[in-house]
């Protein structure tokens, strides 16, 4: 099962383990500030904050297991089977698929209430 851990005092670290016997090609991957990002519900992002993480770099586009922007904001991808819950598409601009979920919400937002708020406002796709 995976698990990530996060400890703040004067630094912020952030980890977490990858619970799986094979490896998907996984590396430390840094996303520019304002990297074009192209997502499946058409949104182009040019303007975004930088993130770094593990991840799987796929046609360009980085699939984040999990990572951290430049503001300090984290997050992690963990797998926990038969645990979440998935829409289909609606068609709009609020779609996201899972594997775009972490560079959405860490590009887009500084701080956990950012976040949160975000959430809100999308459809999580089975895709």
């Amino acid at each position: 099962m995976c698990m990530a851990a996060t400890y703040k005092r004067k630094y912020h670290y952030f980890g977490r383990n990858l619970d799986y016997e094979i490896s998907y090609g996984e590396c430390v991957v840094v996303t520019p500030r304002n990297f074009v990002l192209e997502y499946r519900n058409g949104i182009v992002d040019r303007t975004h904050l930088a993130i770094i993480g593990m991840a799987s770099v796929i046609d360009g586009h980085p699939l984040y297991f999990d990572g951290t922007n430049e503001n300090g904001l984290s997050m992690a991808g963990l797998n926990f089977p038969g645990n979440a819950y998935y829409s289909s598409r609606r068609g709009d601009a609020s779609d996201i698929a899972s594997f775009e979920f972490i560079p959405w919400i860490l590009g887009r937002c500084s701080n956990v209430t950012e976040a949160r708020k975000e959430i809100e406002s999308i459809n999580l796709t089975d895709e």
